[in-house]
């Protein structure tokens, strides 16, 4: 996984964000985070993890894949 950018407190939020949603999201769907983990592991923003702290993991794959139109 990259590093998380942004100001100081909000990457220490974001890291703890990232933790926990990625493992929502790979209890939620297995098969789909195996597919979009590499993408989601290359987020690196703090600003993105706090965005979307609580989108499923349906709406992050709408999302995601919709940067690739």
């Amino acid at each position: 996984m990259v590093k998380i950018i942004g100001a100081p407190k909000l990457v220490v939020w974001a890291e703890k964000i990232r933790k926990e949603r990625m493992k929502v999201w790979q209890e939620t769907s297995p098969e789909v985070f195996k597919a979009i983990e590499p993408i989601l592991s290359g987020q690196s923003s703090a600003d993105w993890w706090i965005s979307n702290k609580d989108k499923g993991l349906d709406a992050i794959c709408k999302q995601l894949l919709g940067k690739f139109k």
